[in-house]
């Protein structure tokens, strides 16, 4: 209701009402108009706050008693609560967070570095961990910045105590390095594939030689791919969980001599928030982006091929590390899972197109291929992208069942629409459980499928 429709309702009384004394009318008039302008006070407050939320929440991690979430949001905004709604409505939870203290929502030894005046701008990339979750909950989750509402339509799946279907989605190279790249349209289409989280395997940002220079610099790239309305809106839409490659680590072939690469990975830690800092209490010493993931009986372990990467011309040339390779055989070796998925960026068992093949690294690949067969860990499928065409690669072993490698290309190697992106399903009963691997094309038509039972995968 505008002051002229008020006006013309007081005239309307007037006149329907002639006994309507002038004082009357005077007082409905002041309320009326008092009414009117707490509502525009309120609105503008309202759109003030919305536009503190610059991108995002994303979600990340996601086991059975934690999450993780991601946001982009304004300087100014000073609290963040996410209130938390289970399906009964019978536990529901409302956590604060306090910009204005920042290990309130942020417990990392980089932050006092990252979140300074001289590097954060404008704009504030936020990782808050979501704890005292449920298993086999589903929740809807409200956001507010500044106590105003900003997002209501997300929800949080935990894990089930159950068998079921489990489906992900991989992709890689999404190059946008131009703002009129229209490499991102592949994400709508991804947007329409059945999914339960989404994988993200490097080069999932493109520095150039000034852009890996600074920490700045790489705030900045993120900050602009993040802030493209299909990349924000694929973001929302699912988990996403990440590792690197040689363009987001630094620029091409950036190694352990890349100078820059505690920044780089602070960088990457305040985009892609993979797993609860109290549960992966790991610094780029010990693992870098290594990350392992586990959801249903499913389990992805994503190695890192660039933190401990050294040139081939060195005496001992390594491309995991030795702390690396031991976390990783460690873990899956106590691993239960049906399938274990290794994403890694250079190519395992072939000939890469761009990378060095992890072959050359030939001790080390020895050593791997040597420790997963000695420990007789079933269920392995490596997924690579270093290459241009699609391919599943199988390779034989004496007294062991043949390992597989899927290798596709990237979501947007160029920056323009005409890229590819994979999905993995698994399904069936237990101990009979089916993956299905499959690639798409950039306009969602299957360009290959493969189903691998758990028995050709088996000892």
């Amino acid at each position: 209701m505008n002051k002229c429709y008020i006006s013309t309702f007081c005239i309307y009384l007037q006149l329907v009402c002639p006994k309507t004394t002038k004082l009357m009318i005077k007082n409905l008039l002041l309320a009326s108009l008092l009414l009117l302008n707490t509502y525009s006070v309120f609105a503008q407050k309202n759109a003030d706050a919305s536009t503190k939320l610059i991108a995002g929440p994303m979600l990340s991690y996601i086991d059975d008693y934690h999450a993780q979430m991601w946001m982009l949001v304004s300087k100014e905004t000073e609290t963040v609560t996410i209130k938390l709604e289970n399906f009964d409505e019978d536990r529901n939870q409302e956590l604060i967070f306090n910009l204005k203290d920042e290990k309130s929502y942020n417990d990392s030894r980089w932050f006092d570095f990252h979140v300074s005046d001289y590097n954060k701008g404008d704009e504030i990339p936020l990782v808050l961990t979501l704890e005292e979750l449920i298993p086999d909950t589903e929740y809807n989750v409200e956001v507010y910045l500044d106590s105003v509402l900003v997002e209501d339509e997300m929800d949080i799946y935990t894990p089930r105590n159950y068998l079921a279907d489990t489906y992900f989605l991989l992709g890689h190279s999404l190059n946008l390095s131009d703002p009129k790249d229209d490499g991102d349209g592949i994400l709508d289409v991804m947007s329409d594939v059945e999914s339960d989280f989404m994988v993200w395997m490097g080069n999932n940002v493109y520095f150039d030689t000034n852009e890996s220079n600074s920490f700045r610099s790489m705030l900045g790239k993120y900050k602009q791919i993040r802030k493209r309305e299909k990349v924000n809106s694929f973001m929302k839409l699912m988990p996403h969980i990440a590792v690197w490659n040689q363009m987001d680590f630094g620029y091409k072939t950036a190694d352990t001599r890349f100078a820059l690469k505690d920044s780089t990975l602070m960088v990457f830690n305040l985009f892609w928030p993979n797993a609860p800092k109290k549960v992966y209490n790991y610094s780029f010493k010990d693992v870098g982006v290594y990350k392992r993931y586990d959801y249903e009986d499913v389990e992805i372990f994503m190695l890192d091929n660039r933190m401990f990467k050294t040139d081939l011309i060195t005496d001992e040339p390594h491309l995991l590390g030795a702390n690396q390779m031991n976390r990783f055989i460690n873990e899956i070796m106590g691993s239960n899972a049906s399938f274990k998925f290794i994403v890694f960026g250079n190519s395992v068992l072939s000939v890469g197109e761009d990378e060095t093949p992890f072959t050359d690294y030939s001790e080390e690949y020895d050593e791997l291929i040597r420790r997963l067969h000695l420990s007789r860990i079933n269920g392995i499928v490596f997924i690579t992208g270093d290459t241009f065409e699609t391919e599943l690669l199988k390779e034989e072993r004496d007294f062991a069942y043949p390992l597989y490698e899927l290798k596709f290309p990237g979501l947007s190697l160029d920056g323009s629409l005409g890229g590819n992106f994979a999905r993995v399903k698994v399904e069936g009963e237990n101990r009979k459980r089916i993956c299905t691997l499959q690639v798409f094309n950039e306009l969602g038509d299957e360009v290959f499928k493969k189903k691998i039972h758990e028995s050709e995968v088996s000892y």
